[in-house]
């Protein structure tokens, strides 16, 4: 009988969303942030309808998931996909790059799909522009209060006032809506910024696996041109695509185009 929720021995928890049809088959969610824990992919994960098992995965440490510290997210990452024989993982944003810092990752997926992700620290730099060319009003004065005494209400805070740099108008009302119902985690978010994200390189590109990765066109953060002018990243196994109208977080805006995206990935894994 399938568990609904698994532990690793580094902390990484895995909850069950719901299996159709490939047995064998298994999808893990892996959210971005760190701090927002997988419920920030819920909506996608109810938008999907893919053969086999979806899981959502929390490293230890991030959202909800307090059994240990984020400082053990790598081997806590292997473990959890290595708790399968089929594997698939769909990362968002932060979560992509954990993957691509992980190079024993390419021996034990299937798949891998990445959203609004980058290859490289380079986004900081762009979107570090993007804010500083358009201030949003009361922002900064609000991160200088975080960086004084941060916490999780104070995250929560800051990612909400945030959002228009990571939604289209259009989006812009459920964005939010779902921003708030997060389960931050400052810590998390704290110690990847410290140790992780601005170094951050990717260390592996797939060189066989069928990857697709996927951006919104108008994602301010981690725009996809990081990886269309990536040369490491343009093969016949590595699938670009563009999300149109759409953020940081597509499937809000444009749910139609990201669910055909993964109907055509899933096609493609059939031949692959």
């Amino acid at each position: 009988m399938l568990k609904t929720s698994l532990q690793t021995p580094s902390g990484a928890r895995l909850q069950w969303i719901r299996s159709t049809g490939d047995e064998d088959l298994h999808w893990l969610f892996l959210p971005g942030g760190p701090g927002l824990g997988s419920e920030s992919l819920i909506s996608l994960c109810n938008l999907l309808q893919l053969p086999g098992t979806m899981w959502r995965l929390d490293l230890p440490g991030d959202g909800s998931n307090l059994t240990s510290n984020i400082s053990h997210w790598s081997s806590a990452l292997i473990e959890a996909v290595s708790q399968f024989k089929h594997v698939i993982v769909v990362a968002h944003s932060t979560g992509g790059m954990y993957v691509l810092s992980v190079p024993k990752m390419e021996d034990l997926l299937k798949g891998l799909v990445l959203l609004d992700s980058a290859p490289n620290a380079e986004w900081q730099v762009s979107f570090g522009k993007r804010v500083s060319d358009f201030p949003i009003p009361g922002l900064e004065a609000l991160q200088e209060r975080y960086k004084e005494s941060p916490s999780n209400e104070f995250l929560k805070k800051l990612t909400i006032a945030s959002a228009p740099y990571l939604f289209t108008e259009k989006g812009l009302e459920k964005g939010i809506e779902m921003l708030a119902s997060l389960p931050y985690n400052f810590e998390a978010c704290q110690w990847s910024e410290e140790n992780f994200d601005q170094t951050y390189q990717a260390k592996w590109i797939p060189q066989t696996i069928p990857t697709l990765i996927l951006g919104g066109e108008q994602d301010l953060v981690t725009p996809l041109c990081l990886f269309a002018k990536a040369n490491h990243f343009q093969r016949d196994n590595i699938r670009i695509r563009s999300i149109k109208n759409a953020g940081h977080f597509p499937w809000i805006e444009n749910p139609g185009d990201v669910t055909a995206a993964f109907k055509d990935y899933c096609r493609w894994l059939d031949f692959a």
